[in-house]
């Protein structure tokens, strides 16, 4: 009896040693598993953390002189210290005309930049076909304050009640004139009318220089048009009274032989022309200041108020940043558009470039701090938009297209011919 006693103690104690092993195993396995599962957790924490980390770069796409983008490159940093997360890398286009005929493959092929500096000469058509972010619901989830902005500058990126733009300037066109050429012609006051500009450029045409350069460019186009009371409607008055003489006093000038087209100069635009001095005068713009001041830093010129036809009459010409519609992040994008619009970046491209910036307190000073354009401030009352029709590209390869064949290529057709013919695409 007493060794079957023992035999029954034994076993308890072996069953209970193995079962307490057991639950040491099992124990063990939880704990393992529990650790496995909570280095899961934070692995996938961290990567999670990392993505939130991870900045999104917003591709912001410009063309200008090479001192308008280097203040655009300084422009950009600090970006990520003002909103967290937002990173900008700049992507150039070698001139307006390469943006212009490229952006719409890029956009079509999903590799346009997300952000531009974008002109009121094209955006119309952008617009109206969608490609452009209405920025209004950005704005507000952003928190951002667009009261510092002039309200004419910010109606111009208004369309339909929708904010598609934050801008950056708004400037009236101008008249350059080489003052050293026109003084040794012994020429007097400077040009008030077309008439005196095409006078003066004879006198200013030697074997070597043209007295006007002229763009075949819509810009230049335009501010001839609007200098005779004319302009496009938006595609409703192409071939009007107005713009047939402006465009018969622009063909007189090259048939006349005192003006030259950068083309024919051997040049890629006006500006070039300018300042290689293969041309006394030239309509041009805010940008001038920007360019000649590295490619011909010696030459001395005036700005005067565009020259009328019949009447005062000239483009306000205003750039601002916007978002396209394919953008990857539109909240991060309009971030960076207003980032870069802030005073310090407006007061670099005014003091640098020669703009007028969009904003009220800053375009007080404008003049002071680039007296050179003094003059053309009284132009501000009556510059008016371009009114380039919707389908903007076809408008301007036509009208391009039609004149460079009749001064370039010899064409027979008239003004009123020209005219005619593009009114045709656009009723």
């Amino acid at each position: 009896m007493k060794k079957f006693t023992s035999f029954i103690l034994v076993l308890v104690l072996v069953l209970s040693l193995f079962s307490g092993c057991s639950k040491d195993k099992e124990t063990s396995k939880d704990n393992t598993q529990e650790q496995t599962t909570s280095t899961k957790q934070s692995v996938e924490k961290e990567k999670e953390k990392g993505k939130e980390e991870k900045p999104s770069i917003v591709r912001y796409g410009l063309w200008g002189s090479e001192e308008e983008l280097k203040i655009h490159g300084e422009n950009i940093k600090g970006c990520e210290e003002v909103f967290p997360g937002v990173k900008i890398e700049i992507q150039s286009y070698p001139s307006s005309e390469d943006f212009w005929n490229n952006l719409p493959a890029q956009i079509a092929a999903k590799t346009a930049p997300d952000i531009l500096k974008i002109t009121n000469e094209g955006a119309y058509e952008y617009v109206e076909k969608g490609l452009f972010e209405p920025l209004d619901e950005y704005i507000k989830e952003a928190n951002l304050d667009l009261s510092s902005y002039t309200e004419s500058a910010q109606e111009i990126w208004k369309f339909d009640g929708k904010t598609y733009g934050i801008p950056i300037s708004v400037v009236p066109a101008m008249f350059f004139i080489n003052k050293a050429m026109w003084n040794e012609a012994g020429l007097g006051e400077y040009p008030t009318t077309w008439e005196e500009v095409k006078e003066a450029a004879k006198k200013l045409t030697t074997e070597d220089v043209k007295g006007l350069v002229l763009n075949l460019h819509e810009y230049h186009i335009t501010n001839y048009a609007l200098s005779y009371g004319g302009g496009w409607g938006n595609g409703k008055t192409i071939n009007s009274p107005e713009n047939v003489q402006a465009l018969e006093t622009i063909l007189n000038m090259y048939e006349e032989g005192v003006a030259i087209t950068p083309k024919s100069a051997g040049f890629g635009w006006d500006g070039e022309v300018f300042a290689n001095k293969k041309g006394a005068m030239s309509t041009g713009g805010y940008w001038y200041k920007g360019y000649l001041k590295n490619a011909a830093p010696d030459l001395e010129y005036d700005v005067i108020p565009m020259p009328k036809g019949t009447v005062p009459g000239c483009t306000s010409h205003s750039d601002a940043m916007v978002v396209l519609q394919d953008a990857q992040d539109k909240l991060a994008a309009t971030k960076a558009v207003y980032y870069l619009t802030r005073d310090e970046a407006l007061e670099k491209l005014m003091e640098n470039v020669g703009i007028n910036p969009a904003k009220t307190e800053l375009s007080a000073k404008y003049y002071e701090a680039n007296p050179e354009f003094k003059a053309v401030e009284s132009m501000t009352p009556y510059a008016k938009d371009f009114g380039y029709p919707a389908d903007t590209k076809r408008f301007i390869d036509l009208l391009i297209d039609e004149l460079e064949l009749k001064v370039l290529g010899g064409g027979e057709q008239s003004a009123q011919e020209i005219l005619d013919k593009i009114q045709t695409q656009f009723k």
